[in-house]
């Protein structure tokens, strides 16, 4: 059973990339992505709810995006991808947050790249997690929630 942020989730997603993108995007029960080099974009939120958006892909998928997203035929730099896939992630956090309790805010985008990383958001929780399938690769949306008050300014 999905749960409301998870619907939400999976329908601002699949309405942003279809405005987006000719490719399309169907969800999975997969939310494992392979060894290979991978994007992890996240943008939080902050205010009357706390947490954050974070979108992982593969490298490969997120150069593919960016150069559709510029309508480019060239290989794109890796700062246009990182500016590509954090702007695909605060689109989505932008409308998510439109449905969170106000007033809320979102910051700038942090984008990460690599094949070995962990991305930890202290103090959070899980509240959603969609994961979705785009050119045969693995692209996975959470939702994570602060879940105390430690290191929230009072």
């Amino acid at each position: 059973m999905m749960t409301s942020h998870e619907a939400d989730l999976a329908e601002i997603t699949r309405t942003i990339w279809a405005t987006m993108f000719d490719q399309a995007i169907e969800r999975t029960d997969n939310a494992v992505i392979g060894v290979e080099a991978t994007l992890t974009s996240i943008v939080h939120i902050e205010g009357a709810w706390q947490g954050a958006v974070i979108l992982r892909c593969p490298q490969a998928l997120g150069r593919t995006l960016t150069a559709e997203m510029l309508r480019s035929e060239s290989m794109p730099t890796s700062d246009e991808i990182g500016d590509a896939i954090g702007e695909l992630t605060n689109m989505v956090a932008g409308n998510l947050k439109a449905l969170l309790p106000a007033p809320s805010s979102i910051s700038l985008p942090a984008v990460v790249f690599g094949s070995d990383y962990e991305l930890d958001v202290p103090n959070t929780t899980v509240v959603a997690c969609v994961p979705f399938v785009c050119d045969s690769q693995i692209v996975v949306v959470l939702l994570v929630q602060r879940s105390s008050n430690r290191g929230v300014a009072e």
